[in-house]
Parts: C-alpha cells; sequence; structure tokens
C-alpha cells in the first residue's frame, strides 16, 4: 500500500479542480483496502474511494481525510454455457475492460465503449450509455464494509440499481473490489439509440462487438473534450425523467421533443433542452463552459476551482428551470 500525504485533488480527478487530500492511499488487493480503513479508523478520519475521478467535483477546501485511490487490477474469464463471466478487479480501466471483452467476441460491454473511469466505479452510478447500462450485464460485486470490515458478495438485487443510481451511491461504506459481469457469446447489436442508428445509415460495419466499440468511440470523440486537455467529469447532469403532462407541455412549447420509457414517466435528453430549447449550447460564463458538442458536458478552463464549476452548474440549473420548470440533477458527486 502506497501512502502519500498533502496530494492535489486536482491530479486524481478528470476536472482537475479541488484542494488537497490529507492522505491517500493506494491500494491493489482487498487485503490492502483493508488496512487502507484500519488506517482511517486508527486515525479518526472520513474515508472515500476514488477510481479514475472522472465523475468527481472535489471541494477547493480539499479532503480532510483518506483518499482511498483503488488500483486492484486481474479480469478473469469462465465459461457457463452460452454465457461467460468476467470477473475484474476494481482499479481495472474501464475501457479497457470493454476493449478486451470485444476482442473475445463477447457482447454486452460495446455501446459503453470509450467511457472514461474505473471498473469498480461503474456500478456506483449504473452507468450507461447508447441504450446500455451496467444493470443489464452485472452479476455480481465483492464488497467490503468499512463499517463492520466484512467482506461480502452483491447480487443484483441487492444493488437497487436505477437510472444513474444504486445502493453504493447512498452508503459510503461500502467499497466494491470487484465486479463480475455476465456476457454473451452470441449477441445481438442495440442499435436504437440516435446516434448509434445513424452510424448504420451511414453504413458503418455495426456486426460485432468490437466493430460496434470502435464507432461508439469515435462518437464519443466528437461530443467529449480530450481529458488529455480539458477539464471535464463527462455528462454533467442527468437526462430528466418527467411525467407524460411535463412532456406534452414541452411537445407543445418545442416540437417534437426526442423521448424514452421510464419506469416512473418518460426520460428526455437534457441536451435537447439546452441546446434547442434554451440555445445554451457552448454557453460560457468566465471560465466554465458548456462544450461545444454536447451541452450536456461541463468545460473548465486552467485556472478553474471548484466554486467556479459549481456555480456554473447552478446557472445552468436556474435557466431550464426558469424556462420549463424542470429542477435537473448533476449526474456527477461532490468530494
Amino acid at each position: 500500500m502506497l501512502v502519500e500525504e498533502n496530494v492535489p485533488l486536482a491530479t486524481l480527478t478528470t476536472l482537475k479542480v479541488g484542494g488537497r487530500a490529507r492522505y491517500v492511499l493506494t491500494v491493489a488487493s482487498v487485503e490492502e483496502v483493508q488496512e487502507a480503513v484500519a488506517f482511517a479508523q486508527e486515525r479518526s478520519l472520513p474515508l472515500r474511494v476514488l477510481g479514475g475521478g472522472s465523475n468527481v467535483l472535489a471541494s477547493d477546501a480539499g479532503f480532510a481525510g483518506v483518499i482511498v485511490r483503488m488500483q486492484i487490477q486481474g479480469i478473469a474469464y469462465e465459461e457457463q454455457g452460452s454465457d461467460t463471466l468476467v470477473r475484474v478487479g476494481a482499479g481495472v480501466e474501464w475501457d479497457v475492460l470493454v476493449e478486451s471483452v470485444a476482442q473475445r467476441g463477447l457482447w454486452g460491454l460495446e455501446n459503453l465503449a470509450g467511457i472514461p473511469g474505473s471498473v469498480g466505479a461503474s456500478p456506483v452510478q449504473n452507468i450507461g450509455a447508447y441504450g446500455a447500462d451496467i444493470s443489464a450485464i452485472f452479476e455480481s460485486a465483492l464488497v467490503f464494509n468499512s463499517l463492520s470490515t466484512e467482506t461480502s458478495v452483491y447480487a443484483k438485487d441487492d444493488c437497487l440499481f436505477g437510472y444513474r443510481d444504486s445502493v453504493f451511491k447512498h452508503n459510503r461504506d461500502l467499497i466494491i473490489c470487484e465486479v463480475t459481469f455476465r456476457l454473451l457469446k452470441q449477441g445481438t447489436p442495440q442499435l436504437g439509440y440516435s446516434d448509434v442508428a445513424q452510424l448504420v445509415r451511414d453504413g458503418v460495419d455495426m456486426s460485432t462487438p468490437e466493430r460496434i466499440g470502435a464507432a461508439v468511440r469515435e462518437v464519443r470523440a466528437k461530443k467529449f473534450p480530450d481529458l488529455r486537455t480539458h477539464g471535464t467529469a463527462g455528462s454533467f447532469f442527468k437526462n430528466p425523467i418527467v411525467s407524460r403532462e411535463v412532456f406534452a407541455k414541452l411537445s407543445s412549447s418545442y416540437g417534437a421533443v426526442p423521448s424514452f420509457p421510464a419506469v416512473n414517466g418518460i426520460k428526455i435528453p437534457l441536451a435537447f433542452i439546452l441546446d434547442r430549447a434554451l440555445n445554451l449550447k457552448g454557453f460560457r460564463s468566465g471560465t466554465v463552459s458548456l462544450f461545444g458538442n454536447q451541452p450536456l458536458v461541463i468545460v473548465a478552463d486552467v485556472g478553474s476551482t471548484a466554486r467556479d464549476v459549481d456555480t456554473f452548474a447552478r446557472e445552468v440549473e436556474k435557466k431550464v428551470f426558469d424556462a420549463t420548470g424542470i429542477v435537473i440533477e448533476r449526474e456527477v458527486q461532490s468530494l
């Protein structure tokens, strides 16, 4: 276990903002996770787990506790009839996993190609893109409870998955150390999402997981800024789920509004509201802006602070509410 002190959080998160963490402990095994928890408890310090830092807004005040950087590696395959179980260390880079299973011809993760972050963080947000999400292929997770100091296996039903939601998002005592996915040896391409369907119309070969993954990465590359040169957390806001009445009102005001069925109503793309309804694509205030190619994405220029990002996000939230009455939620978590 590597122990570091007074580490700038801006170097650990893709938004590239935030103060310093008192301690950063890099762990590479379940045993080291246990050691890190004991380290924090002995000093009566709060503890947070950080993977790739791609969905986090770190405070300018820093974190006066212990940040656990998850680096548990390993990908193992187990054949089960027409399925393959893929057991993955929580510290594996997400897109490394997606590419690995695609090269084996396994179906289930291809539409999620190009998403930044780590495997351990994927169930927390129930990450999703282009008509797919983690809950559909999630089998189980090996979880260490920092409160009880016990390790247990969480099945799908234990995780309480929802839209960008899970039990892990609300209980920070639960530390995901390993995730197992159930993938198909023979699958059917999911090509209904608009951007993916357009690729098919353009004649792009979408016949295998590897080709779909490559095509999705190209789409994402146009819609999201380069993490090497920009501070961003990807999609900053969730797509809102509205009632039929609200949807009818939006359609009356703004014409044909794209929509997707949801458990509690109708999910609409927030990008449509920000762009077509409010003309906010590329909107800027100071050093923070909405990305020109995808208004769901907030971009922080060099020198921005967490306060700058938060103030800007609040301004966007207010504009949406004033125009539509919709209260939008953040996908990004505060640290």
